[in-house]
């Protein structure tokens, strides 16, 4: 994830010249076991993490525009990091953004770790792009996007990537950080529609009501399930276009 950590953070530093970035590597503590050490180290890690950040907002740093941002594990250690601050320093995240956040070891609810929920933070949302494989199977955050459905295959992806934690395989799973590298360049790239479904967005014949902006732009009264459609290759977004069916263009008439 070294990689997509360096992605996003030029985006920051590019797009968003006003914005601070801090990045943390925990990559020791990610080594191993996924179940006996790392899954389990997400806790060790937000916990250590939260006194640290405590320590900054003391000196300064101001906790309304502290934004905090995880991939996959990295969803877990900002729930963690996110309680702790709550419950031992009394200090709540205004928001809290989930790309992918790990499935295996987090759901179901506790069934080893604690999974980060829409109670860590003031505003959670999350973007899912690999759910049931590395990534969350069900909603977890105040606002949850589903880019093409939210499952493997993501357009663009190898249909066949048999090799565990191969390029093609994490593929899917590595959508959800360049989505919202692209967003914070271009902050409506990603139009999103609410619904119950990828089966009922695609049937919404006024898929513009209520729609919000998925990624650095997210409106943060979003809630719920939002849905969009993403280019197969960058640039991703498509904009308004992304929440109309295939077959219809940004107006609703039939192509």
């Amino acid at each position: 994830m070294l990689n997509g950590q360096m992605v996003m953070v030029n985006s920051y530093l590019e797009a968003r010249p006003d914005v601070n970035v801090i990045l943390l590597d925990w990559s020791n503590m990610a080594h191993g076991s996924y179940l006996l050490n790392a899954a389990r180290n997400t806790k060790k890690v937000g916990v250590a993490v939260a006194a640290q950040l405590n320590r900054l907002i003391e000196t300064g740093l101001v906790l309304e525009k502290l934004q905090i941002i995880g991939h996959s594990l990295g969803s877990h250690v900002a729930g963690y990091l996110s309680r702790e601050l709550k419950n031992k320093y009394n200090k709540t995240i205004k928001r809290l953004t989930a790309l992918d956040p790990a499935f295996p070891a987090f759901y179901p609810d506790g069934v080893v770790m604690e999974h980060v929920t829409d109670k860590d933070a003031e505003f959670v949302d999350v973007i899912h792009t690999d759910a049931g494989g590395y990534g969350a199977p069900v909603r977890t955050g105040t606002a949850d996007f589903w880019p093409n459905g939210g499952k493997s295959v993501q357009p663009g992806c190898p249909r066949f990537a048999p090799i565990p934690l191969s390029d093609d395989n994490l593929c899917s799973h590595w959508r959800s950080w360049q989505f919202y590298a692209e967003s914070i360049r271009n902050p409506e790239a990603f139009a999103a529609s609410p619904a119950d479904s990828y089966h009922k967005f695609r049937e919404n014949p006024s898929p513009e009501v209520g729609m919000v902006y998925m990624g650095a732009n997210c409106d943060t009264s979003a809630q719920g399930s939002y849905y969009l459609t993403t280019n197969a290759e960058p640039p991703f977004g498509k904009g308004i276009d992304g929440i109309y069916s295939k077959n219809k263009n940004s107006k609703g008439k039939k192509l």
